[in-house]
């Protein structure tokens, strides 16, 4: 074909377009298509269609992968309102006797539910000034390794605030992991439930 012969032409012209077309879909802009009008029997009409095609296959995987990040955000967002209205709810700290605060927890304590719970035990006790703390761990459902591990942190923090322990409530399979642990059986005073704590506690009282 010489430069001028109208189907050289013809042919730089498609080249440009495609070449448009390549670029846009590069830069991103998957909603572009080669359109560019050929006759039947086109010997580019098969190159088109797979172009096309291929566009329209990275569209889909985008809109795909959109989708996805987009549900794993609104799953962040609910656990984070999980977690915060987990943190509103806190566990209160009941002040059942004077001296004596008891602190039950519910549900499912991990290391950073315990965390935060043992702050709010360890700031009580020192603002109210209180000798005695039954924590009661009847309504946990689970509890990791950490949290046992916090468990007896906490006793021995509030010891050393001048504040005795007592924890009730301890199902077989806390005790199990508490054995496993290794830890010494001496640094957690425990009773069977918060009636025997209470009635520890009020006997110790006495004979101070």
């Amino acid at each position: 074909m010489s430069p001028g012969d109208p189907r050289e032409r013809e042919l730089r012209a498609l080249v440009d377009d495609l070449r448009k077309v390549l670029a846009d879909t590069r830069a991103g802009a998957l909603d572009v298509r080669w359109d560019e009008a050929l006759p039947e029997g086109h010997p580019l009409s098969g190159l088109r269609q797979d172009i096309n095609a291929l566009i329209e296959a990275l569209a889909v995987e985008r809109r795909r992968s959109l989708d996805y990040v987009e549900r794993v955000e609104d799953q962040r967002a609910t656990i984070e309102l999980q977690r915060a209205a987990l943190r509103e709810l806190s566990t209160p700290v009941i002040e059942v006797w004077r001296g004596v605060l008891c602190f039950p927890v519910v549900g499912v304590m991990d290391s950073e539910r315990s965390a935060q719970m043992m702050s709010e035990l360890l700031q009580a006790v020192a603002e109210r000034a209180a000798d005695h703390v039954i924590i009661d761990v009847t309504g946990i459902h689970a509890m990791d390794g950490q949290a046992l591990g916090s468990l007896v942190a906490a006793a021995s923090a509030l010891r050393l605030l001048g504040a005795e322990c007592v924890i009730t409530g301890i199902k077989p399979l806390v005790a199990d992991a508490l054995v496993e642990m290794d830890f010494d059986p001496s640094a957690l005073s425990t009773r069977r439930n918060l009636r025997d704590a209470l009635r520890h506690i009020l006997a110790s009282k006495r004979v101070a």
